[in-house]
């Protein structure tokens, strides 16, 4: 691939570099004489931007990165320039200096645009030659006049609040407005830069996100309080409103403040766009929710006659409430629509089965996954936004079984590995370097890697990735005490996780990160294997069988097939849990038969403290599945997620008790997680890594499990289980859609079917009667229920 040329350099606005909560304005014109053949514009942001071009919006971005691996965007513009002047128009924000909690948002202000114009000059009809409008000081930059800087933070975890002084726009953004007056922008540093603050820049790496306008479905409330509101429907779909043309809010009155709250069914994430007439101005607010509980994010002053409103930051919500004051004639809302957007997945995954209650957990899981899918995985659109590892590598198998495109696996996992620690660890969350250590995740994201690899024989990947694995385990082995088990997991600067849960005791030799260990050691090897480093291969299968010895030797509860939480210095913790047993069965440090009676014994009947984590059920549910406890991972699965449903969930909440009283939703003055009472941290109502039934529905009930379609392989072993009569369902591949059902008959046994596309090799168990029949382009697969243990392999 040809290396991108830059001329531009990164600028800003003089005199704001030390402030906090900047927006900049910069403007650039030029002169069009000659026909134009295209125009490519390039621009990036610390930390986002957007761009017009005579007027007109070209987009917004870039993709959050790391400042050593900052992205930029590319465009095609030859349509949006015109013979003449023309100008390019780019607003900058940049969130300073204050504290996020996970290290995000860091580094100065600065933005950088090149414009490459291929002209032809008709006079001389020499051929294509290309003019470069880079952005440097000779462009002009201001800081914006619309956003008051004196604003509060939304929260620890995000920016801040916004202000916009509607009567400040003065048509900047258009090719003949005057810039004689603003002053000429600041040089920051030269493109690209070795050693600079942004040394490289990186092409967008997947699709710009899929933009929908969405307008609400229902109307909460609406109320006038002392003021008065007319046609409160009027922003709703066709079919939902009565016929009036606008919302009228008339807060005229002394200290009125009429409101409407509404709904949009399920949280989205993008951008409110609203036009407003007001005649003598007043004052607009937007207070955004994941419930009910809503806050003030965005207040607009309103000018004398049109306003055309959006906040420049993005927004994640369900609930929007809209609230006027001081208006001093009644305004006119004419136009309420949200800029929906998301990662642009196509032709996705179908699952239906006759239990009703399971459809809806699949399709919540699915749309969770879709709302965190941004420009990276995120974990929680409302609160944070960031990359975190564990919430991707779930969500990716959602991807894997649900849409046949994991090019946002593979960025998210490449961007995690980007910002790896001087001592080979990687940040439990991204995409920006910080000090979020969490000993498992680094485990977690090595499996996520090989799953990615499994599902796409992507060897391109491997080879990029293999160097930041080789140092991940040199850290590990550093962190070894004498018996090769993770040892001071508990360290002051690191969160050793496991389950977001107070049930478990972490201190030193943590049982679960050991097994962790001990699953990312055989994972290791097998990626050795991949790239032909046998002797690798080798030392890390010998040092895997070490340490699960030394697991079973040392942090098994003498007398049982149990394992204690932690080992230290006084010995074995008192403490035993589901989450390290589940660890250690779905590690592999437990035989089959230790985990058939620890889940019979001991989990089933209730003796170990509730799990209440959505994220490590996707473990539970695995090791269920794997080991033939099918009828009880659906009954969790229907119990589990099916509360949450009953009480109103549209997308997975982060956690959940269900034992709390029925009317409880997770919130920071109820007791569903472990920061209880903590008001400062807002609870997710929307977060992916909760989202495991929808790829497990399909990959163990529905029976198609896709995760090694990068060599052309699937595995058909439908599970058949009581209160499912039926099941039936999709799975897009690279290779083609792969389709199956079965149905149970009166007699209870049970008819299966699945079409493949030719050349798919497949394999099967628990079917009998298995009949085969190939076509030009498919090949169709029949047989009947049964429990038998045989492997059919075919190819």
């Amino acid at each position: 691939m040809v290396k991108e040329s830059w001329r531009a350099k990164w600028i800003w606005a003089p005199e704001v570099a030390l402030d906090n909560n900047v927006y900049v304005e910069a403007r650039k014109a030029f002169l069009i004489q000659n026909s134009v053949d295209h125009a490519k514009l390039r621009v990036s942001a610390n930390q986002s931007y957007k761009i017009y071009i005579n007027g007109a919006e070209v987009g917004r971005g870039p993709a959050p990165a790391d400042m050593a691996w900052i992205s930029y965007d590319t465009y095609d513009v030859s349509h949006h320039l015109q013979d003449g002047m023309n100008v390019i128009a780019v607003i900058a924000h940049n969130f300073g200096n204050d504290k996020i909690v996970t290290g995000q948002l860091q580094g100065p202000g600065g933005m950088i645009c090149q414009l490459d114009v291929y002209e032809t000059d008709m006079q001389s009809g020499n051929g294509s030659e290309v003019r470069v409008i880079a952005s440097g000081t000779d462009w002009r930059c201001r800081r914006s006049p619309r956003w008051r800087p004196e604003v509060s933070r939304l929260h620890y975890w995000g920016g801040y609040r916004e202000i916009i002084d509607v009567s400040k726009e003065d048509g900047w953004e258009q090719a003949d407005y005057d810039d004689s007056s603003w002053p000429y922008a600041v040089s920051v540093e030269e493109a690209e830069q070795t050693g600079g603050i942004w040394p490289r820049l990186m092409p967008r790496e997947i699709p710009f996100l899929k933009e929908t306008l969405v307008q609400p479905i229902a109307i909460v409330s609406a109320e006038s309080y002392k003021g008065a509101i007319k046609a409160p429907d009027a922003p709703l779909s066709k079919k939902e409103r009565e016929g009036a043309e606008f919302v009228v809010m008339d807060a005229s009155v002394p200290g009125s403040i009429p409101q409407i709250t509404y709904d949009f069914g399920a949280e989205i994430v993008g951008y409110p766009e609203l036009v407003v007439f007001a005649e003598e101005g007043g004052v607009l607010q937007l207070f955004y929710g994941e419930s009910l509980e809503l806050a003030l994010m965005d207040t607009f002053l309103l000018r004398k006659g049109s306003n055309i409103l959006t906040p420049f930051g993005r927004r994640a919500f369900r609930y929007l409430k809209v609230a006027a004051m001081g208006t001093p004639v009644p305004i006119e809302m004419r136009s309420l629509q949200v800029r929906f957007v998301h990662y642009p997945y196509v032709n996705g995954g179908i699952f239906r089965c006759s239990d009703e209650r399971l459809n809806r957990i699949w399709e919540t899981g699915r749309y969770t996954t879709i709302v965190n899918s941004q420009n990276h995985f995120e974990d929680c659109p409302y609160r944070e936004g960031a990359l975190w590892i564990a919430d991707s590598v779930v969500m990716a198998k959602v991807v894997y079984q649900t849409f046949n495109d994991p090019a946002l696996v593979r960025k998210s996992l490449l961007q995690a590995a980007r910002i790896q620690n001087a001592d080979g660890s990687i940040p439990g969350t991204g995409p920006q370097h910080n000090p979020f250590l969490l000993p498992d995740f680094c485990a977690h994201w090595l499996f996520g890697v090989w799953e990615y690899y499994k599902y796409t024989k992507d060897t391109d990947f491997l080879m990029e990735i293999w160097p930041y694995v080789i140092r991940l385990t040199g850290w590990f082995a550093d962190q070894e005490d004498e018996a090769g088990l993770f040892a001071d997991a508990n360290r002051e600067g690191w969160w050793c996780f496991i389950d977001w849960s107070d049930d478990i005791e972490r201190k030193d030799r943590v049982t679960a990160v050991s097994c962790f260990y001990y699953k990312f050691l055989v994972t290791a090897a097998l990626m050795a294997k991949e790239l032909s480093e046998t002797a690798l291969q080798e030392a890390f299968r010998e040092k895997a069988a070490r340490l699960r010895e030394s697991i079973r030797q040392l942090l098994q509860v003498p007398g049982t097939t149990l394992f204690a939480d932690c080992l230290t210095d006084a010995g074995l913790s008192a403490s035993i849990t589901a989450q390290t047993n589940f660890a250690a069965a779905w590690s592999g440090i437990m035989n089959e038969e230790e985990v058939k009676s620890f889940v019979m014994d001991y989990y089933l009947q209730e003796k170990l403290p509730r799990i209440r984590g959505a994220f490590f059920y996707h473990i539970v549910l695995e090791t269920l599945f794997r080991y033939g406890f099918t009828d009880v991972a659906v009954s969790q699965i229907r119990d589990y997620w099916g509360s949450m449903l009953d009480r109103g969930a549209t997308t997975w909440w982060e956690t959940f008790d269900p034992s709390l009283p029925f009317v409880t939703i997770p919130s920071p003055y109820l007791g569903h997680t472990p920061t209880y009472l903590q008001d400062a941290i807002p609870v997710s109502l929307c977060h992916g890594w909760g989202a495991s039934p929808t790829y497990l529905l399909s990959r163990e009930l529905l029976g198609v499990d896709v995760s090694e379609a990068g060599i052309g392989a699937v595995i058909l072993q439908p599970s058949f289980v009581e209160g499912v009569d039926w099941a039936e369902g999709i799975i897009p591949t690279k290779h083609g859609e792969i389709k199956a059902e079965w149905k149970k008959d009166e007699n209870g046994s049970v008819k299966y079917r699945a079409s493949l596309p030719a050349g798919v090799s497949w394999q099967t168990s628990g079917l009998a009667g298995i009949a085969v029949v190939s076509d030009k382009d498919r090949v169709h697969i029949t047989g009947t229920g049964t429990r038998q243990e045989e492997v059919s392999i075919h190819t």
